[in-house]
């Protein structure tokens, strides 16, 4: 029924889902049939559910209609809004469900196609401008669109959009009327909700890099409208939007940071403020909160240095204008942060919280802007009492408060500080900003509002805060600098000191505002008293001169702290710890005065300021407040004649004040009234202090009196000690005392007396003192009517005394049992309650400690633990007290509370005599780590009860002390502890170490826990004890008796070596009655000290008198073995560093060798032992090696059969000795039967010590090998043997028998059984886990050597093995390694071959190790692959083999890159199919997905890309054939063949059809390298290539892109160079021409880049381009622009990139190209750049034959050089330098050199390469590597001068021996030898990289071998000879014999030169 025209127009009705009529499709002829009738029951609702019947019925559509042509067919037809409004709905459901599953999107692919085709796109904008209906379905078909399938469509939807049209800005503004539900609002989108998620659908993460920048950088408009309405959108559209902005746009590296940053400028950053007005909540839950969220994305973007538009700046420096760092933005000015400061000034600080906590944390993250936010901001902070400008002067406190930016004062990269400071105003703005702030301040603390006084008070004190802090940091800057007063950063501290006492109020201000009357409540006068104070200790630290011009007594401020002290003992409320903090400040002014004296009296009173000082440090809970105030008072003393002389003894008295707490109306048991002790001994201490500060010397006299005269050692204590003395008798005798203050006098002075005991080196002071104390205590001086005080007063003497008695060695032990009032008090305060008070609890606490100090009976240990317990309860504070009241007794463990000197006091002889009290006590010393006077004190404890000392481990924590803190505790120990230093020397101490009884253990304690080495200082401090023990010695040896062995023995370690050899020599003379077994006990320790020290004559003389000294023996057998060559007998040596200094002793010249006149008696002696050690062993097989006739006496002996008794571990290397000098001759002198079970004994039968191992491999393979009667006997044993054990058992020793008898062909069968045993051990191994040892690593080398070898494996034992490779290891390098060897020696069959290929192609790792960064798993995983292939290409070559190939091929120069390339074209070949079809899908980006070639040739790397066009590998062919070249750069340079074999079939099949993907493919460089292609030397990648530019210059003449016309020109300029040639394929064109066109092609389409308007000139001055000159050579090397710079250093690298060829040369030659370098280079010395660049040149310069040459001859090349190396950058560009030199060695014409020059060009190389080594500053292994190769090739060039070489000779081995101390020489190597070098020539590109070195060894022996090698050449006197024999040698015991074969042969050669030597030593001995 039609409406009525007056009525309002209804909104069409929203019908349920219940309410609907009921209607369903069938099929899709259905679908279609109401479509035509236009049915709007046939719409179909979006959904996008995983299983639908809805999307069985789309497809079944799709298949009877593809590309849903009926649809369009209907939408042509149709004009009415509702019905396209339902097409376009209709379409957008169909492809979201076709998007669900990925075999449904080829259905919705066509009909994308449609939609994004000029005609649909235009039909879809125009809706724009329709009604709203449509104009929200549009928006919701293109956002399915570009969804559709994860984006794949996206790119094409954005070229296809009209992005110009200008209803956008309408639409951006577009919402839904009234309110709606806000949760709904992206389940139901309006047209701007609808248009912000299409804007952003090309931003987020799905997005690729490519297609996000080009959208930004097109549409930046369109993308910054979505944030201008966003303030009024809803909290999910908010969300949605920064969640995108963040992680596609933030958080996508590849994404310029500068176009970033370009978006999120003020505007943007404006719109999204907005947001903060929206604080509250939005849903029922109450989480989402708009500001909130914007918040946290402000924060993320503007808070962190270096991420988002937050850049790092300098801190307080200003900006570096010409700093050419990446990470800063690209406007010039004085900050960094330009667009944050402009962000602050409309941050709302002082109303928004959020925006504050902003602000702070930008401040935080930029302190540059600090100083300038002030004026910008203008904050109200002018004193008043509002709200407003208490949360001003709050912000302002808050950023003051900021840390200082200490990182800003270091230079960048260094650990170094600034040598010049801030400026002066930074500084200054950041502490005390010049925003009055001195007439704030001053009127804010004189206000009459306490409020405003004290948050003025509180910012000012930030700002004293913050001045300090920085006054701190300039004070260390100014020690790190070692600064005086004219150095910067000091004048810097001062000019900010004095302008900051400008800018604060004046100090009586602060004293006023301290003195103030407050009338107020306890709390607001307690806040203003704390932050009163706060300012004067400030000023104090901040302002010492300012403090002393007021003149203001310091000593007021202590008035009232005692009662505050007080009060907080007790329940003090809410203020107590206000209080607290007030005393804190005034203790710390009072530090900081120069003006307090403790001496001055405190107003209205007689007593001083120390007697409030001791109050309050005895009355304080605080542990700030106590430290602080021991501080003080150690301070304050120290500097008074009291304790100048021991300012240490403060802290003794300081911790012997009493620290008890009393109630009121405390009372003694007899009724004496008990009072706080503290005060009684406060008051008495202040007292004695006056007395004594008066009159001093009196009190001096005193002492003096005292002092014992005959004892000097005894330490003078204070005279205050006196003092207290006088006052306490006198006082006593007067009366003037209470029982109460008695008392704890008493009981103060006892703890002094016992803590000065543990100072004093004698206690006879001490006793003295005690003596008079005691009769000043008498009794019947006491209280008479105080019975029980009396009796506590003399307790406390009686403890005095026991302490002083245990030390004298007087114990007293009291076992009567307890009493039973004892027992009943026990019991009755077990049951008391806990008191709810704390006040309560601390009085109960001490009332016990009271009641233990009264009672009159003593306690048993049981009942202390019980007492203690109950205290603990109460107050645990207070069981100190308890504890240091106990009458010394039995030991008790108090649970390490206890003070060790009060434990050790408490213990017996029998309490140290056990272990567990001496750990007791220990663990209370080392609980905290204690000071190096602790342990002293310790220690003189100790030293004074000599008679309990502990053992050796009792001083296991000393080691923690620092190096000066150990020296100086051992002095006092060693030195000036008279009693140990005296019983040291003593020989009256008995010599067996009793437990609890052991001087001796202390000693050494202290001696070896103080010092891991003995050094000269130690032996020095104990050079008396030394010398008395080696008197005592000599004295022994003569008279045959030693009775303090022991002792001696302590002291041999620290003896003169000088002593103990004549030690030595005293008992080689003595006679055997005088060599008691004690005396050859001393003397055996004696050599053990020496070591190697002694000559062998002099241990053969000593052989006699000690025949079964294994230390002697040890050292005979290091005597021996020193006068061979080092690893002479071919083992490993075990020690992380050798020793390389050789002797030329083992020589011929050597005439002097001591090993030729050893008697013939000790060597038959040796046989003759029964019983045999390992130095024994050692000691014949070095004579084996030594002398001939010991060999033959061995083997005579070994005949005998007598070596059956003797161990074999010990024979073994006698044997292996004899074997390996005499080699088949020995064979020849053992009997057969000998021979055999010699065998026997060898075989693997159990496991040996792997250097045992390793000798019965040798011996047994010397056996077969030389024994030719017996060698197959011997080969059966062998194999029946290893028969007998598993495969995994003795599997070492199968495969190195293996590879050792390889060679030996007529036992191929023993090679092939054992080496079959090592595949099987393989395969177990490879199933277990990955964890390898050094066994298992040396097992696999042997088998990989085996299989490279040609071994002929069978196919069951390879199978199994490639099977678990693959599984389990194939990201094992070692394990793919045996792999590719087993398939190139293993003839395995076509299934073996598939199966094996499509394991590792379905392997789930396979990918991710294919695509890792590591290179050489990656190639050895494709070579592994490409063996497979080449074995039965016709079965490999399959599509499915094929197809994971391609995702991981890069289309690099990389070898593993080119091995998949081959096995493309492989397939080619063998399949007789194009790989194309298959490339189709090939994407330059892992995880990118492509439709086309033409995507695949748009998303390449622009960059690899040019990098390519610069590293040309001219060297690559067409053919298959296998290049070995490298370009130095393979994974980051394209392959130019692939790329032309790319680039074909994309104009094939995909041209690019738009201008905009025209100027996109050649954005990609790929035509560039085209044309660089034309320099190539393989014609027919030339002729390929100039094929495809041909059509791309036709395409490009029909195209209307913008750069056409610049296009057709250079490929005009190209076609005209390029000449016919008669046989066909086009000449190859010069580098310098293709480089040059490639450059102007590129800049064409990157016209930005500054070498564009430079080439477009050059190009367009010229009609053609004169192929035989250099371009623009003079122009840019001599430029004068403002980019000089900028175009010598582009002209310089192009020289580089184009010298590639002859011809190329002569282009250079032509225009004198090396001459201007080298002139430019001398002229611009300092220039860094300029200088490497220039080397990269003469790098592709040298790897030139015709140029080389030339430049020797008529540039005088070496002689240039030579003038360069001498210059002090050298040591920058060594290496360099060194592959430049072995360019011109390798690639010149030496035989043209050598007859201009006569040799002399030689001799300049050896010069250069002196110069070049001598002035390397910072030599390495690589740079040794190429040294060491340049003078090999030296030394093997014929009329090379020795004088010169020789030179060169010794620069090298200096270097060698700086670099063998980073070595560690007990690793083992690889047994292949060292790695290899790339090899000559080397190009310009990674001339400086220095290659790292994975094994340094490895590197060290290749090292080794060359220069060995090299000096063979040299004269025989050459003087390092002998060191680079030795290292050889040693290097062939680390690798063996198969590792350095050169090695084996020079250890052959010394083993024979030093017998001969030894030989003709012992003949001209006797001829003699």
């Amino acid at each position: 029924m039609p409406q009525n025209k007056s009525e309002r127009p209804h909104k069409r009705a929203k019908f349920e889902q219940n309410s609907r009529k009921a209607y369903e499709f069938s099929n899709a002829t259905d679908v279609r049939r109401a479509l035509q009738n236009q049915d709007q029951n046939g719409q179909i609702e979006e959904t996008v559910a995983p299983q639908d019947e809805r999307l069985s019925l789309v497809v079944q559509w799709m298949e009877s209609s593809p590309g849903a042509y009926d649809i369009f067919e209907i939408w042509e037809g149709t004009n009415q809004s509702s019905s396209l409004s339902l097409l376009v709905s209709l379409l957008s459901s169909i492809l979201t469900l076709l998007s669900s599953h990925f075999p449904y999107h080829s259905h919705g692919t066509p009909i994308i196609k449609t939609l994004l085709s000029p005609k649909w796109m235009r039909k879809i904008t125009s809706y724009f401008s329709g009604s709203n209906e449509l104009l929200l379905v549009s928006l919701k078909l293109l956002n399915t669109i570009s969804h559709f399938g994860g984006g794949r469509e996206r790119k094409t939807l954005y070229e296809a959009f009209p992005w110009d049209i200008k209803t956008l800005a309408k639409v951006a503004h577009m919402r839904r009327r009234g309110k709606g539900d806000a949760e709904d609002v992206l389940e139901r989108p309006d047209i701007r909700t609808y248009y912000v998620l299409f804007i952003l659908s090309f931003i987020d993460s799905e997005t690729s890099s490519l297609v996000k920048s080009t959208f930004l950088e097109q549409q930046r408009d369109v993308f910054l409208s979505i944030f201008k309405g966003l303030s009024q959108d809803s909290y999910l559209v908010v969300r949605k939007v920064l969640e995108v902005c963040w992680v596609g746009l933030w958080s996508d590296p590849k994404v310029k940071r500068t176009m970033k940053i370009g978006l999120f400028a003020e505007i943007t950053i404006g719109h999204l403020l907005k947001l903060y007005e929206r604080a509250a909540a939005e849903n029922v839950d109450g989480d989402h909160i708009p500001a909130d969220l914007v918040h946290h994305f402000l924060l993320a973007i503007c808070t962190r240095p270096g991420l988002g538009i937050c850049f790092r700046d300098r801190g307080w420096y200003p900006r570096d204008i010409d700093a050419d760092a990446v990470d800063e933005p690209k406007k010039s000015g004085k900050i960094y942060n330009k667009i944050l400061s402009n962000i602050l000034k409309s941050l709302k600080v002082n109303e928004d919280a959020r925006q504050q906590e902003l602000a702070l944390k930008i401040l935080v993250a930029c302190p540059e802007l600090v100083a300038g936010y002030w004026p910008a901001v203008a904050l109200t902070l002018e004193p008043r009492l509002s709200s407003k400008w208490i949360a001003n002067i709050a912000f302002f406190g808050l950023v003051i408060s900021q840390p200082v930016p200490v990182s800003s004062f270091l230079i960048p990269g260094n650990n170094i500080y600034q040598p010049d400071p801030p400026p002066l105003s930074t500084i200054l703005e950041s502490i005390l900003p010049s925003v009055s702030t001195k007439v704030h301040f001053s009127k804010g603390l004189q206000s009459t509002s306490h409020l405003v006084q004290h948050c003025t008070a509180l910012a000012l004190a930030r700002c004293l805060t913050k001045l300090s802090c920085v006054f701190r940091t300039f004070h260390d800057v100014e020690s790190a600098l070692e600064e005086d007063e004219s150095g910067q950063w000091t004048r810097r501290h001062r000019e900010v000191e004095r302008e900051a006492r400008r800018r604060v109020p004046e100090f009586q201000v602060v004293v006023a505002f301290s003195q103030i009357k407050v009338d107020a409540k306890e709390v607001k006068l307690a806040l203003l008293g704390e932050s009163a104070q706060r300012l004067l200790w400030l000023y104090h630290l901040c302002f010492p001169q300012m403090v002393a011009e007021a003149r203001f007594d310091v000593g007021k401020l202590l008035q009232g702290l005692v009662d505050a002290s007080q009060d907080t003992i007790g329940e003090a409320g809410n203020v107590c710890g206000l209080h607290g903090l007030k005393q804190l400040h005034v203790l710390r002014l009072l530090q900081e005065s120069d003006q307090f004296t403790w001496s001055g009296k405190v107003a209205n009173s007689s007593h001083t300021y120390l007697h409030a000082l001791l109050k309050i440090f005895c009355a304080t809970p605080t542990r700030a407040v106590r430290s602080t105030l021991r501080s003080l008072l150690m301070k304050t003393l120290a500097e008074s004649i009291l304790f100048q002389e021991h300012p240490d003894e403060v802290d003794m008295w300081l911790d012997s004040l009493p620290t008890t707490s009393r109630g009121t109306g405390c009372e003694a048991p007899d009724g004496a009234a008990l009072t706080d002790e503290s005060d009684g001994v406060a008051t008495f201490l202040d007292d004695c202090a006056q007395r004594c500060i008066k009159t001093p010397y009196r009190y001096f006299e005193a002492l003096r009196d005292l002092l014992p005269m005959e004892n000097s050692a005894v330490d003078v204590p204070s005279p205050l000690l006196m003092t207290v003395l006088e006052q306490f008798a006198a006082k006593l005798a007067g009366k003037l005392l209470t029982p109460s203050d008695a008392l704890a006098i008493a009981g103060f002075v006892r703890r002094l007396m016992f803590k000065l005991a543990s100072k004093q080196r004698d206690l006879t002071f001490l006793r003295i003192f005690s003596g008079k104390l005691d009769d000043a205590a008498m009794p019947e001086k006491l209280f008479s009517k105080y019975a029980c005080v009396t009796a506590a007063i003399r307790r406390e003497m009686s403890i005095m005394h026991t302490c002083f008695s245990h030390f004298q060695g007087v114990r007293r032990r009291s076992d009567s049992s307890t009493s039973p009032e004892v027992e009943d008090f026990l019991t009755k305060i077990e049951g008391v309650p806990l008191p709810e008070s704390s006040s309560a609890r601390i009085h109960d606490a001490y009332e016990l400690v009271d009641w233990l100090r009264f009672v009159d009976t003593t306690l048993q240990p049981q009942d202390i633990v019980r007492l203690s317990t109950v205290v603990e309860r109460f107050h645990p504070p207070a069981l100190k007290d308890l504890f240091e009241n106990l009458h010394p007794c039995k030991f008790i463990d108090v649970g390490r509370r206890l003070s060790f000197n009060w434990m050790f006091t408490q213990s017996s002889e029998s309490d140290i005599a056990n272990q567990q009290c001496r750990e007791i006590m220990l663990e209370c010393l080392f609980l905290r780590s204690p000071t190096r006077v602790q342990i002293e004190h310790a220690v003189c404890i100790i030293a004074h009860d000599i008679c309990s000392i502990m053992e050796r481990e009792s001083l296991r924590g000393l080691g923690e002390l620092s190096k000066e803190d150990g020296a100086r505790l051992k002095e006092f120990v060693l030195l000036r502890a008279p009693s140990i230093h005296g019983l040291s020397m003593s020989g009256d101490l008995p010599d067996v170490m009793q437990e609890g009884n052991v001087l001796n253990a202390i000693l050494r304690s202290f001696v070896n826990c103080l010092s891991s080495s003995i050094s000269e200082g130690d032996r020095t401090m104990v050079s008396s004890i030394c010398t008395y023990w080696t008197e005592c010695f000599k004295a022994s040896i003569q008279s045959g008796s030693l009775q303090t062995g022991r002792s001696i023995k302590l002291w041999l370690n620290y003896t003169d070596p000088n002593n103990l050899l004549n030690i030595v020599d005293q008992a080689c003379d003595a006679n055997n009655v005088a060599l008691t077994p004690s005396v050859l006990e001393i003397l055996e320790f004696a050599l053990n000290t020496l070591s190697s020290r002694i000559p062998i004559s002099q241990l053969l003389r000593l052989y006699r008198v000690l025949p079964d000294s294994e230390v002697l023996e040890e050292m005979i057998a290091i005597a021996v073995t020193s006068h061979l060559p080092p690893c002479h007998d071919g083992r490993h040596p075990q020690a992380k560093t050798l020793n390389f200094y050789l002797s030329p002793r083992y020589l011929p010249a050597s005439g002097s060798s001591q090993l030729g006149v050893l008697p013939s008696d000790f060597i038959s002696g040796l046989f003759q032992k029964a019983i045999w050690t390992e130095s024994t062993s050692r000691i014949v097989s070095g004579l084996v090696y030594a002398q001939s006739g010991v060999a033959k006496e061995f083997v005579a002996w070994f005949n005998s059969g007598a070596w059956t008794t003797i161990p074999f571990e010990h024979v073994l290397p006698a044997v292996h000795a004899v074997l390996d000098s005499l080699g088949g001759d020995a064979i020849d002198l053992f009997r057969g039967t000998v021979t055999i079970a010699l065998f026997d004994r060898m075989l693997p039968q159990r496991r040996h010590p792997e250097g045992l191992r390793q000798l019965c491999i040798r011996c047994i393979c010397i056996l077969i090998k030389a024994d030719a009667t017996r060698k197959q006997q011997l080969a059966s044993l062998l194999q029946k043997n290893m028969q007998r054990f598993a495969v995994d058992q003795f599997a070492l020793e199968s495969v190195c028998i293996a590879s050792r008898l390889q060679s030996f062909s007529p036992l191929a069968d023993l090679v092939t059984d054992l080496s079959e045993r090592g595949l099987q051990w393989a395969v177990r191994h490879f199933s277990g886990s990955e964890g390898e040892d050094e066994e298992d690593r040396l097992i696999l080398a042997q088998l990989t050597k085996i299989a490279k070898q040609g071994f002929k494996a069978k196919t069951y034992f390879v199978e199994p093995l490639l099977t678990i490779i693959i599984q389990n290891r194939l990201a094992d390098t070692v394990a793919l390694d045996i792999g590719i060897a087993l398939l190139q020696c293993s003839p395995l069959k076509p299934v073996v071959v598939n199966r094996t290929l499509q394991n590792i192609l379905q392997h789930p790792q396979f990918f991710k190790l294919c695509g890792s960064e590591e290179s050489s798993r990656r190639d050895l995983i494709i070579r592994f692959i490409v063996a497979l292939f080449r074995l039965h290409p016709t079965n490999t070559c399959q599509p499915s083999h094929i197809m994971p190939l391609v995702r991981i091929y890069g289309g690099t120069i990389s070898a593993s890159d080119r091995n998949l390339l081959n096995i493309f074209r492989l397939f080619e070949a063998e399949r007789l199919m194009p790989i194309s079809s298959i490339l189709v899908k090939w994407s330059p980006s892992p995880g990118v997905s492509i439709s086309s070639q033409l995507d695949a040739v748009q998303n390449m790397d622009p960059i690899r890309m040019l990098r390519t066009c610069h590293v040309f590998p001219i060297w690559r062919r067409m053919s298959d054939e296998q290049e070995d070249e490298k370009v130095g750069l393979d994974e980051q340079v394209y392959d130019p063949l692939f790329v032309t074999l790319l680039v074909a079939q994309m104009l094939t099949h995909h041209p690019p059809t738009s201008s905009l993907e025209w100027v996109q493919t050649f954005r990609s460089n790929v035509f560039s390298l085209l044309i660089r292609c034309l320099s190539a030397k393989d014609e027919k990648i030339r002729e390929a290539s100039l094929g495809l530019l041909a059509r791309v210059w036709k395409s490009v003449e029909l195209s209307d892109m913008q750069e056409k016309q610049h296009a057709l020109y250079i490929f005009n300029l190209l076609k005209n160079l390029i000449k016919p040639s008669p046989d066909g394929p086009p000449l190859r064109l010069p580098s310098f021409a293709s480089l040059i066109l490639s450059h102007a092609l590129r800049g064409v389409f990157y016209p930005s880049n500054f070498i564009y308007p430079r080439t477009a000139r050059f190009l367009l001055q010229r009609p053609e381009l004169d192929v035989t000159d250099v371009p623009m050579l003079y122009g840019m090397l001599y430029g004068s622009s403002d980019d000089w710079k900028k175009e010598r250093g582009w002209i310089v690298r192009f020289l580089s990139d184009g010298m590639m060829s002859t011809e190329d040369w002569k282009v250079l030659k032509r225009r004198h190209t090396w001459d201007l370098l080298s002139s430019l280079v001398q002229s611009s010395i300092r220039d860094q750049a300029l200088r490497r660049a220039v080397l990269e040149v003469l790098a592709n310069l040298t790897s030139n034959a015709q140029a080389t040459t030339s430049l020797v001859l008529k540039s005088s090349l070496l002689s240039w050089i030579e003038m360069q190396v001498k210059l002090p950058h050298i040591n920058e560009d060594t290496l360099a330098w060194l592959k430049i030199l072995e360019n011109i060695q390798t690639t010149a014409n030496t035989t043209k050199l050598q007859r201009a020059t006569n040799g002399q060009w030689q001799d300049a190389l050896c010069r250069c390469l002196s110069l070049v080594l001598q002035n390397c500053s910072a030599p390495s292994l690589p740079v040794l590597q190429h040294a060491a190769r340049v003078t090999l090739r030296l030394s093997l060039a014929s009329q090379t001068s020795n004088f010169h070489l020789s030179h060169v000779f010794m620069v090298v081995i200096g270097i060698l021996e700086q670099l063998e101390h980073c070595i560690d020489f007990s690793k083992s190597s690889s047994v292949n030898g060292p790695a290899i070098l790339s090899k000559p020539p080397y190009h310009g590109h990674g001339l400086h990289i220095q290659p790292p070195v994975p094994d340094p060894l490895r590197a060290w022996g290749g090292i080794v071998e060359d220069l060995w090698q090299a000096s063979m050449g040299l004269d025989e006197n050459f003087v390092k000879w002998d060191a680079l024999t030795g290292r050889l040698l040693h290097w062939r015991g680390i690798v063996g014999e198969d590792g350095s074969p050169m090695g084996e042969w020079a250890r052959l050669e010394a083993v024979r030169v030093s017998l001969s030597s030894i030989t003709n030593c012992v003949q001209s001995t006797q001829v003699a």
